[in-house]
């Protein structure tokens, strides 16, 4: 499993001299010495830079920045708990178009209400609806069970940079009582990124994986992901951290050969919510088949709208 990092684990000093070339006007910026914690020396790397490079560093330390912004109930409830934290027993976080398709179908379409939103990267031309209602919203929501508010659930629609996910994770998870919790990650990835002793071609496809953190002592509901495979991006980022803090955990990740969301992709999560504890917590959709067809419609309309 691809972990990203939680700490750097070297720290550097560099000395910068900066001046003007008169033949480029370009600035020229010369680090005059280098070492890591381990005391290596790097070489003296210079270069050339245009003047704009530096804003496009702030800019992309922007975006790699994810901001919480809590609402007032939820606020309330982490004063009230003595702990500055949020009541947890099951917290459900779904990435991708997949997986949010799924909870938004079959476990948050009813009394559920936001908590927490957490924004990163957006741009004058995007289009966002913050409800995550298009394909392009760039917003992940915190849900709570309204009759049970110890029932969270987080939905990432976007794909979130390696940059972003500890950010993400740093933003809520200190924010939620976890120690006796049961965390439930739910992501997707596509077939050619798996590896296998038997060609995919012979495997029913989508299929479910999955991967646990050590305090989980119970057996998933999928196969484990088999070696050398990984999961990278924010589900690994939120499973790391729930094994560096002895939080129950498990990761399940579909894999489908569809390029575009459909609902077998969506329908391969459901042994999910047919076990414990996640079959306690879901009242059922009448109108599930409808909202899947919805879900579809809207994204093939994506990404088909400049073919």
């Amino acid at each position: 499993m691809k972990i990203t990092s939680l700490n750097h684990s070297f720290v550097f000093q560099k000395q910068v001299s900066v001046y003007i070339d008169k033949k480029t006007n370009h600035h020229i910026k010369t680090l005059q010495s280098m070492a890591t914690f381990f005391g290596e020396v790097l070489p003296v790397v210079s270069r050339a830079v245009e003047e704009d490079d530096d804003n496009d560093s702030e800019s992309e330390c922007f975006e790699s920045r994810v901001t919480a912004l809590w609402t007032r109930a939820a606020k309330h409830s982490m004063s009230e708990s003595g702990e500055g934290k949020l009541p947890c027993e099951i917290l459900i976080i779904a990435v991708g178009p997949a997986a949010t398709g799924f909870i938004q179908t079959y476990v948050i379409h009813k009394n559920y209400e936001i908590i927490a939103g957490l924004f990163s990267g957006l741009h004058e031309d995007d289009i966002n609806t913050l409800s995550q209602k298009t394909p392009t919203d760039k917003s992940c929501f915190l849900y709570r069970k309204k009759d049970c508010p110890k029932i969270l659930v987080c939905q990432c629609n976007i794909t979130v940079t390696p940059e972003q996910a500890f950010s993400f994770t740093e933003q809520i998870f200190p924010s939620i009582k976890l120690e006796d919790a049961y965390v439930s990650i739910l992501c997707s990835a596509h077939t050619s990124e798996y590896k296998a002793d038997i060609p995919i071609s012979d495997m029913e496809v989508p299929f479910l994986r999955s991967l646990r953190s050590t305090k989980y002592l119970g057996t998933p509901l999928a196969p484990y992901v088999d070696q050398p495979n990984i999961v990278t991006g924010l589900p690994a980022q939120c499973l790391s951290y729930c094994q560096v803090n002895k939080v129950i955990a498990v990761l399940y990740a579909c894999y489908t050969d569809s390029i575009q969301v459909d609902s077998a992709t969506m329908r391969c999560f459901l042994p999910l919510i047919q076990s414990t504890p996640i079959k306690d917590i879901v009242e059922k959709n009448p109108k599930a088949d409808e909202m899947l067809r919805t879900i579809v419609d809207l994204h093939t309309k994506h990404n088909t709208l400049y073919l």
